[in-house]
């Protein structure tokens, strides 16, 4: 599948509408957005948005489109998540999510396994909401970081 035609048009979200684009992005992250936020967010700053509410956006915008996917999740179960997942990565999904719970999740953040499912994952289970909530939107703070901080100390320091 050729993703050049939607990676663009997040581009152009972020480049006409800062911000909100960002925001937008995020929320379509644990969706069905195959492109991390991230990606986005250092676009956002490279055309001269402030780091700090990129941050900021990135991580509502992630956190409520979280709050569809759990919904979602919630509601349909692992029988909508085989029409929209592979099954293996959705089982590899499910393992992880029994095994560590909320931790677990936070992890989830710095391992391939993509996002989304990890959402699908937590909704199905009927991980309590509130532990949910607090794992996505800490787990997206520290990713974001984690990546963003490169880019913001390389323009903080005139090496990029």
């Amino acid at each position: 599948m050729d993703f050049t035609i939607l990676q663009s048009f997040l581009m152009n979200l972020v480049e006409k509408y800062g911000l909100l684009g960002i925001f937008i992005i995020g929320f379509s992250e644990p969706i069905f957005q195959p492109f991390p936020t991230e990606i986005f967010m250092i676009a956002g700053i490279a055309l001269g948005l402030d780091w700090k509410l990129v941050m900021i956006m990135g991580a509502v915008g992630t956190t409520v489109g979280s709050v569809i996917t759990y919904y979602l999740a919630s509601e349909y179960g692992e029988k909508l998540a085989y029409k929209l997942f592979d099954e293996k990565k959705y089982a590899k999904g499910e393992k992880f999510f029994k095994k560590y719970g909320v931790w677990g999740f936070l992890i989830i953040s710095f391992t391939p396994l993509p996002f989304e499912i990890m959402c699908w994952v937590c909704g199905s289970f009927e991980m309590p909401f509130k532990n949910y909530l607090f794992a996505v939107f800490i787990s997206r703070v520290i990713k974001h970081g984690v990546f963003i901080m490169p880019f913001v100390l390389g323009y903080d320091l005139n090496i990029i």
